[in-house]
């Protein structure tokens, strides 16, 4: 019986175990006494659960796995020239590979980047996010991943996605197989086709603006 009573206390407030009568010969039943009382409603820190939503959120999917790595690095520079700010999030996957640029640490695996303001126009200054290790950026579905991700972690009203690198135009010719796309990764040799692009778009969800900074 001690046992059971040390439990049911652990459960009820002092005042109404006080009222109950395990014998029977009380004026409360063990039911009145758990019906009666108030347990109160557990409150929810939105704040520690949700992520602040912005006005935009701008996803580049930055492939400088060939001859473009350069290029690369000069265009994260112009992008911090802007920098993310209260209504817009700049975030990157940037993958790099030996041959074509020693700057800025020479690193030659995937990272992704939060973009932010500053004015050296030669040195990559944002924090980095995450460093991938070796990605495949001409697999469809690193595209995907890195998509979702962006959204789950940096929530907007609208979205607008960024492929950069070598493109070769999106429609296939007669008879012939599909070829033809965007994001050439020399390391690996693969390359994101058209229907590809479709799969991976269908997969991310909503994106508001498509943009190819390549040649198309």
């Amino acid at each position: 019986m001690v046992k059971f009573i040390a439990i049911i206390s652990m459960l009820l407030p002092v005042s109404s175990y006080a009222e109950m009568n395990f014998d029977g010969n009380g004026d409360s039943s063990i039911k009145e006494a758990i019906v009666n009382t108030e347990i109160p409603t557990p409150t929810v820190d939105k704040s520690v659960h949700s992520k602040a939503q912005k006005e935009w959120t701008v996803m580049v999917y930055l492939n400088a796995k060939n001859n473009l790595e350069p290029f690369g690095i000069s265009d994260m520079n112009e992008m911090e020239m802007v920098g993310s700010n209260d209504n817009l999030n700049i975030v990157v996957q940037f993958g790099r590979i030996k041959g074509y640029d020693t700057t800025n640490g020479d690193w030659k695996t995937t990272r992704r980047y939060y973009v932010t303001k500053d004015t050296d126009t030669k040195t990559i200054n944002s924090q980095m996010v995450a460093d991938l290790g070796k990605v495949d950026m001409g697999d469809y579905k690193s595209l995907i991943d890195f998509g979702k991700w962006v959204k789950q972690n940096y929530p907007a009203k609208k979205y607008l996605l960024v492929v950069w690198n070598h493109g070769s135009g999106w429609e296939k010719s007669m008879g012939l197989p599909i070829t033809k796309g965007i994001s050439y990764d020399d390391e690996t040799g693969n390359h994101i086709n058209t229907p590809q692009l479709g799969m991976a778009l269908k997969e991310i969800g909503k994106i508001d603006i498509l943009n190819f900074d390549a040649c198309l």
